[in-house]
């Protein structure tokens, strides 16, 4: 049967308001098979977004997603960042590399807004580029090659057309070749290329970055032919086992911070 509908990357929008006190989240990789993660994003919503007005999520918010109508799959999650919405707060969704997917039907059962990747962003009176970050990641050229293909809108569409059972068992493939291959991989050639995120900087006259995608969070300085920006990589998130990973970046008082969570 074909797919109907708008392809999720054109269900993106590529501008939006002046964000006033953004918290900016990413690679949370939600599942009903991390039940402590979910824990964690719940408390955190209630807790740590609710003290914001906009919650920015930069891509891999779930583990995967193999379409809309698997919604209710999910339905306690969809709720949660429901509810967050109905307390007045905005909510921004981009697309990462695992939940690609995400369509029409998650925005308007959340009430939130798909973003493009990358899109700037106003916090306060500073320009910002978001971005969930593997486009960056070019010395991977086989995972460019891959990521192109998954982003445009008629294979997506084409996708989308097969039925829910196989687009599942499809994510479950390729997630287990996703973990094959960077086993064998150097990290180098998974991380950002720098002089590739200096480039998308200049292009769009930016001299702040905030991703997410390497789990490797931290706050760079760069200058890259004479070129200064700073890049704030964001924290993934891993609850189960006893772990406690997780965190996020937070705009306040005209300055970016790092938040973790207790």
């Amino acid at each position: 049967m074909a797919f109907k509908g708008v392809a999720p990357v054109a269900a993106c929008v590529k501008q939006i308001p002046r964000l006033g006190n953004p918290i900016f989240v990413g690679d949370i990789h939600l599942s009903n098979e991390k039940p402590a993660t979910k824990e964690a994003f719940f408390e955190f919503l209630s807790r740590d977004a609710s003290r914001f007005n906009e919650l920015v999520i930069l891509g891999d918010l779930f583990e995967f997603w193999a379409g809309d109508d698997n919604l209710d799959a999910y339905a306690d999650i969809i709720g949660a960042l429901r509810n967050y919405r109905l307390l007045g707060k905005s909510l921004y969704v981009m697309h990462g590399n695992r939940d690609f997917l995400l369509g029409e039907g998650f925005k308007n059962k959340t009430g939130s807004i798909l973003i493009t990747d990358p899109i700037v962003a106003i916090c306060g009176y500073e320009k910002v580029l978001l971005s969930h970050g593997d486009q960056w990641c070019t010395l991977d050229k086989e995972y460019q090659q891959f990521r192109n293909t998954l982003r445009n809108p008629e294979i997506q569409q084409q996708i989308l057309g097969e039925k829910l059972e196989h687009r599942i068992a499809l994510a479950n493939s390729l997630r287990t070749q996703s973990k094959e291959e960077n086993s064998t991989k150097d990290y180098e050639v998974m991380d950002v290329v720098v002089h590739d995120v200096a480039k998308t900087t200049r292009q769009f006259g930016v001299t702040t970055v905030i991703h997410g995608h390497t789990h490797k969070p931290a706050h760079h300085t760069h200058v890259n032919d004479d070129f200064r920006f700073d890049r704030w990589v964001l924290p993934d998130w891993d609850f189960e086992n006893g772990k406690h990973r997780g965190g996020y970046l937070s705009y306040e008082g005209g300055f970016l911070h790092f938040g973790h969570l207790p």
